[in-house]
């Protein structure tokens, strides 16, 4: 028997190892060469591992990381054909972890947009909770400043201040403050606001 095994022929080298498919003669692009479709897919799964992104966002990042923006945008688009990047299922999921941290509909929308979401996408997932935005902007209320109705000017002021950087609209704001009316010119909206998210 010969060195080539069973078959009887002599094995050349390099020959059937390090080359997937039987591709003789064509060497795969290096994954961190920056044109290279493989390597920009490859470094988007591994985005992609640690959380969901929108298509543009994970563009994005690839760009940031040296990928050319041919291979970054081909490597998002065989990604969403595979559904493991969907701009729908991550603005659904963006509005609901935004709303769990009790943000409203303004600030939702503005932050998605930013990050290049279709602005329908956006609108309609928001829209489809507007009954709720009212009730969610009283219970955000009632946790941060308690039930009761502010006791004076200055006290209302600051809880319209806090509700609307939260991204509520006015008619939410004056939902959870019970009805009350809601004079923006007495609320200095520079004046700041803690920014936790409780």
């Amino acid at each position: 028997m010969t060195a080539g095994g069973p078959g009887g022929g002599a094995r050349r080298p390099g020959a059937g190892r390090g080359r997937p498919g039987g591709l003789r003669g064509r060497v795969p692009a290096a994954p961190d060469d920056p044109a290279s479709l493989t390597g920009a897919r490859a470094q988007a799964i591994r985005l992609l591992a640690r959380r969901d992104y929108a298509k543009r966002e994970l563009t994005g990042r690839l760009t940031e990381r040296g990928f050319a923006a041919e291979a970054a945008a081909g490597a998002v688009e065989l990604l969403e054909d595979e559904r493991l990047v969907n701009d729908a299922r991550y603005v659904e999921a963006a509005v609901a972890s935004r709303i769990a941290r009790g943000q409203g509909p303004r600030r939702i929308a503005l932050a998605l947009k930013r990050l290049g979401v279709d602005g329908s996408l956006v609108e309609q997932a928001v829209d489809a909770r507007s009954p709720d935005w009212a009730r969610r902007a009283r219970e955000l209320k009632e946790r941060r400043f308690g039930r009761a109705a502010p006791a004076d000017p200055h006290e209302r002021a600051r809880q319209v201040r806090f509700l609307l950087y939260r991204g509520y609209a006015l008619e939410h704001v004056r939902a959870a403050l019970g009805g009350q009316a809601v004079d923006l010119d007495a609320v200095d909206l520079d004046d700041p606001e803690p920014r936790d998210e409780t």
